[in-house]
């Protein structure tokens, strides 16, 4: 079974780089291909095996040796997520590699001496952010199947870090693609070679929908009684960052398609501002301690990044609208806690 796993690995690293564009016979259809069907001859005696392993009217093999047992007992249904994982995001990953390298141009204008080379770079990003989706929706399966079928711990605490990873990479490569696909859309420089349409902007709420999913099933993970502990903090803190992280995202990038050039500074300082104040008050609504020592220190960036980088280039209209704004946001935070300082002392005592 190692064998044929790390067999199966090394083929993925060399028959899905084997395309040249002088070379049709070279291209891989997707999913209808000998190595797409190899992944599912694997998966399918993998399924097969670990399907017996779990069956408890045969006593396993491997009884009386515990700590071989053990391994044997989570290395199968480890390879068998990996290859399901990979097998599918190979032949995402080859469909955008093959169109990438179909983009090349090479292009002599008579006013240039030598060859300007040309790749469709939005491609790439397209890439990027499909296998981020099919990420995000293969973890919430996963989490569904332990949740409703398996009711694992460890399977739960794996699933539940690989959620919180993959919203990572979604934060930082996915926004960044995101970004990416919009100033093409903005330049239009090479738009006489490469079409660059409205869905280099639609493509980030097709993202959002699979975020949602990912969020709503870490959400039920973190309440199933299988799980003996309490996530609830770390799921409000994966929750709120990827909140005001997609927050800020958005506002960058509708005011960038806006033509407004401080969307680094006014827009974003005010919008911190003002979530700072919405996890006040969910802090003092929920009785949740966390939430306000999180708004607090959210406030605390803003302010920072209001002195030492805002103020040194906004004009005098610019800097009277954020300072006269977040000055009300802290008038209204220090209302709140006054009003409710009863329900923060007994929330300390208790």
């Amino acid at each position: 079974m190692f064998l044929a796993f790390f067999s199966i690995f090394q083929d993925w690293t060399t028959v899905y780089d084997g395309y040249y564009v002088e070379q049709p016979e070279t291209r891989i259809t997707p999913l209808l291909n000998i190595n797409f069907l190899t992944s599912l001859l694997f998966i399918a005696a993998f399924g097969f095996i670990n399907f017996l392993n779990r069956n408890k009217n045969y006593s396993h093999a491997f009884i009386l040796k515990k700590r071989f047992s053990k391994i044997i007992y989570f290395s199968i249904p480890a390879m068998l997520f990996i290859t399901i994982y990979y097998a599918f995001r190979m032949e995402i990953a080859n469909y955008w590699d093959q169109l990438y390298i179909d983009s090349a141009l090479s292009i002599n204008s008579e006013s240039d001496q030598y060859y300007n080379f040309y790749r469709n770079y939005d491609i790439s990003h397209f890439k990027t952010i499909w296998i981020i989706d099919y990420s995000l929706l293969f973890v919430s399966v996963l989490s569904f199947l332990n949740t409703r079928k398996l009711q694992d711990k460890k399977v739960g605490l794996i699933t539940f870090s690989l959620i919180a990873f993959t919203m990572l990479v979604f934060l930082t490569q996915g926004l960044y693609a995101f970004s990416e696909l919009r100033e093409t859309y903005l330049d239009q420089s090479l738009l006489e070679y490469y079409k660059s349409g409205v869905f280099n902007i639609g493509i980030r709420y097709v993202s959002f929908v699979f975020i949602a999913i990912t969020l709503f099933m870490c959400y039920k993970a973190t309440r199933q009684k299988f799980m003996h502990r309490n996530f609830k903090k770390i799921f409000d803190f994966i929750l709120h960052i990827s909140t005001i992280w997609i927050f800020s995202s958005e506002l960058i990038n509708w005011m960038d398609i806006a033509e407004y050039k401080e969307s680094y500074k006014l827009g974003l300082s005010i919008l911190w501002g003002v979530y700072s104040l919405l996890l006040i008050v969910l802090g003092i609504w929920k009785n949740k301690k966390h939430l306000r020592v999180g708004a607090i220190i959210l406030f605390g960036i803003t302010l920072i990044k209001l002195f030492l980088y805002d103020i040194s280039h906004l004009n005098t209209i610019a800097k009277t609208i954020v300072f006269v704004s977040l000055g009300i946001l802290l008038l209204i935070i220090s209302f709140l806690y006054n009003k409710n300082k009863h329900i923060i002392s007994d929330e300390i005592e208790n």
